[in-house]
């Protein structure tokens, strides 16, 4: 089974603003392969679905933005998720808006979301093997040798602190158990009792797949908290309809095929340029050269 977690605010006040692209991108999904009804679960929202007969589910977390490591490290701890089965999907201030970008791993920049995600993960892996051997295999994949032998530097110290900002924290709702139920009609290839292996990045940071959907910078004078929770303007709907779908056929590759081969179909890609150049990159998601080799065909 993979997770499709969207990054946002729960409530009306929030549902339309730049701040929650993330959901938008799981409606396009929930929509385009029949999702089944969500339950409250692991302080989410969690509805159900299949692509290609793979088990999937899209999480809506209720925690608020800053908080959203606490829904993330509830997937993984309590239902044995690995960081390799999960992808987080997310706004980006500094990425042009409507353009995508598809990565491995990689800093924050400053998106408390991530932030929280990252300090939740990297506390897991202090203390659980199975989390820092499905670093290890991302790791592998992406560097296109998932046999390669697991390395094992150990895990940094110093986890940042994640300080709390804007309005969005206020406590979420977020009961727990349903996913039990939800999770009882999949089945689940990632078991408690895998072998142990030590991984961490350089930073100290545990790596998992994102997709950044770019919202662009604020105008100037403009304040970048007010930005990102005020709402789409119908122009810049126009523009981010189009990053949400191929953010959305995007999250469909990796489901299919996996990082790398997502992030050479995708990355580079420019609103009205047509397909991206397909590219070799490192596990910073860094071009590196142009891939000779023709890869599989999109599929819609």
């Amino acid at each position: 089974m993979k997770a499709i977690i969207g990054l946002g605010n729960p409530g009306p006040t929030y549902r339309t603003t730049r701040h929650n692209v993330g959901w938008f991108v799981l409606d396009v999904l929930a929509k385009r392969w029949s999702a089944g009804a969500s339950v409250t679960a692991r302080h989410s929202q969690v509805a159900r679905l299949v692509i290609d007969g793979e088990p999937v589910v899209l999480v809506h977390p209720q925690t608020f933005m800053n908080d959203s490591g606490k829904a993330v490290r509830a997937l993984i701890e309590r239902d044995g998720l690995g960081v390799d089965e999960i992808l987080v999907i997310y706004d980006d201030l500094d990425l042009a808006a409507g353009r995508i970008r598809v990565r491995p791993s990689g800093s924050a920049g400053g998106h408390r979301g991530i932030l929280s995600i990252q300090q939740h993960l990297r506390d897991l892996a202090r203390t659980t093997p199975r989390i820092r051997e499905a670093a290890a295999r991302l790791e592998a994949s992406v560097a296109g040798d998932p046999g390669a032998p697991i390395p094992s530097p150990a895990v940094e110290e110093g986890t940042p602190r994640v300080d709390a900002a804007s309005p969005a924290q206020a406590k979420g709702a977020g009961a727990t158990g349903g996913i039990s139920r939800l999770l009882s009609r999949v089945t689940s290839r990632t078991g408690k009792g895998e072998p142990s292996a030590a991984v961490a990045r350089s930073d100290g940071t545990v790596p998992f797949a994102r997709i950044k959907v770019g919202i662009g910078r604020p105008p100037s004078g403009r304040d970048a908290i007010e930005f990102v929770l005020g709402s789409f303007t119908p122009d810049d709907m126009s523009l981010m309809s189009g990053a949400v779908d191929r953010a959305a056929d995007a999250a469909t590759d990796w489901v299919r095929e996996g990082v790398r081969v997502t992030m050479n179909r995708h990355n580079g890609t420019d609103p009205g340029r047509g397909a991206p150049v397909a590219t070799v990159v490192d596990t910073d998601g860094r071009a590196v050269g142009v891939d000779r080799q023709a890869l599989p065909p999109h599929r819609p």
